[in-house]
């Protein structure tokens, strides 16, 4: 008797640990958040419609069910040992790319992260701010304190550096399109597909075994 009840809290842990499967993406544990990794570009007018149209018009229903990560990369590239980067879209691009990089490191808050960006995205495509600047009009706007050291990572090797990580994690991917969703670290191209008109359906319809009432008033 005394070894099946030794066995119990070994059986109930196994049980919590357990991996379920929503429709092919691993969901780990029952509170565990839906990882979203967002590979996308500065100048790229697909990444903008999404950034805009999808991220950050469904982002606060769906905020605290998420774990995001923005990678600015895209189809970009490095050469020269890995000192300067080629991007799809033209220097412009590698500027903003680089921009971000250095933000969004240095602001874990997700919400501040997809206010950066949607502001950034918008404004820098538009040229409603001057390419040279380093995003501080958008920083201001959202309440991130822009201080030297924003500055100090686009200008020096930590930029490179940001820049190169995010290199790294791209060609993991093997990314055909951008933007590229990835959710819990396996690319599906059928919930890819769907993101790019439907996001909030493709992560409210990952979520829903484990946070049953989140998006209750979304049709997924």
């Amino acid at each position: 008797m005394w070894h099946i009840l030794q066995q119990i809290p070994i059986c109930f842990s196994v049980l919590f640990l357990c991996t379920t499967l929503i429709n092919g993406q691993n969901f780990v544990g029952s509170t565990a958040k839906l990882s979203v990794k967002v590979y996308f570009e500065s100048l790229c007018p697909d990444s903008l419609s999404f950034i805009r149209n999808q991220l950050y018009k469904n982002w606060q229903d769906i905020a605290q069910y998420v774990d995001l990560q923005l990678i600015p990369f895209g189809k970009s590239a490095s050469y020269e040992n890995g000192t300067r980067f080629t991007c799809q879209h033209g220097t412009l691009e590698c500027k903003g790319n680089r921009m971000m990089s250095c933000v969004l490191q240095r602001t874990p808050n997700q919400n501040l992260q997809v206010e950066y960006v949607n502001c950034f995205m918008n404004s820098y495509r538009n040229a409603r701010i001057d390419k040279d600047e380093f995003g501080q009009q958008c920083a201001a706007r959202i309440g991130i304190d822009f201080d030297d050291t924003y500055k100090k990572c686009y200008l020096t090797r930590k930029g490179t550096e940001l820049q190169l990580e995010a290199e790294r994690e791209t060609i993991d991917v093997k990314l055909k399109f951008v933007p590229t969703i990835v959710y819990n670290g396996v690319f599906s191209q059928q919930l890819q597909d769907t993101s790019l008109n439907n996001f909030r359906n493709v992560v409210c319809d990952l979520i829903k075994e484990a946070f049953p009432e989140a998006c209750k008033h979304t049709s997924v």
